[in-house]
């Protein structure tokens, strides 16, 4: 059945779909309100491998060795770790990295955990669900990815913020939503491509974010860039925080293309504040990263 909306000029035709994706957006929002309000996300478990890697990681004086060893259990992630060590973020060697042991010497602990954690994450939210759920996570990881490179370019050349940090922060900024399609992974037919349902995304997904972050007790900062990475101004204040590295890298991947094939994009930058750049920076950014980043995407199976 549809239903007719006049208005003097024209007459919409709304369809019964229309109607159920407004009931179930509304029906969604109310869920995230409330588990927000509750601190009841149902989040699924993280592997037991990943949760055994960040114990031992919060050991200062846990070995090479001993880390190789709970990576090996976990086929897959070693794979993961040793293409991670020998993309041209992180190696710029001529000999490829072989071993798992020279492959975490390489990376050092935190980046390490940084992958095994999105790893993890990878696992728990595109593990199951339909093709359809998989393609949209897997553009979410594959932006997640971008930002989390040029994060990690930004920190080292223009602060003194930990790249590995930064590189963690801008991996996880789109967590919510993940955690949203999860939960509306069996509406998705009626959902995807309604613009209601992009403007929850949108408008929740920082805060579920953050909260997901906290539930995985990830440093506090961390989990304040997930937060507030959205709505923080570019401008950023001298030091720079997390959330401003991850804001500016964010603002950067989305304008990525405009930024490859316009020379005067440089110039119509907004403000950047203590993140300013020189063009021969921001070129090296943007072109010389590119293809980093696309061997990085390659590197973690997006």
């Amino acid at each position: 059945m549809k239903q007719a909306a006049s208005t003097a000029d024209t007459t919409i035709i709304l369809g019964t779909e229309y109607n159920e994706a407004r009931a179930l957006c509304a029906g969604l929002v109310e869920e995230l309100d409330r588990s927000l309000a509750e601190r009841s996300l149902e989040l699924p478990s993280l592997p037991e491998v990943a949760l055994k890697i960040r114990k031992a990681l919060a050991d200062e004086n846990v070995s090479v060795a001993e880390i190789s060893r709970l990576i090996g259990s976990d086929p897959a992630l070693a794979a993961r770790i040793l293409k991670t060590s020998n993309s041209a973020l992180f190696y710029r060697g001529s000999k490829p990295i072989t071993s798992v042991h020279a492959a975490v010497s390489q990376l050092g602990h935190r980046m390490v955990r940084n992958v095994a954690l999105s790893f993890a994450a990878q696992q728990v939210f595109i593990g199951y669900g339909s093709q359809q759920l998989r393609n949209y996570l897997t553009q979410i990881w594959q932006h997640s990815v971008h930002v989390a490179a040029l994060a990690h370019m930004i920190a080292r050349v223009r602060t003194k913020q930990n790249p590995d940090e930064a590189f963690l922060a801008g991996l996880l900024h789109e967590v919510g939503k993940l955690y949203i399609l999860m939960r509306a992974k069996d509406k998705l037919d009626v959902l995807a491509s309604e613009n209601e349902f992009q403007a929850v995304l949108a408008a929740w997904h920082p805060r579920i974010g953050r909260a997901v972050s906290e539930l995985w007790q990830l440093p506090a900062d961390l989990a304040v860039a997930v937060g507030d990475h959205q709505s923080c101004k570019l401008d950023a204040p001298e030091p720079p925080t997390l959330t401003e590295i991850v804001a500016v890298a964010n603002y950067l991947a989305e304008h990525n293309e405009e930024a490859v094939n316009d020379e005067q994009f440089f110039d119509r930058l907004p403000s950047l504040g203590s993140l300013a750049m020189d063009k021969a920076t921001f070129d090296w950014l943007i072109r010389a990263g590119d293809v980093d980043i696309r061997l990085l995407m390659l590197a973690f199976g997006v």
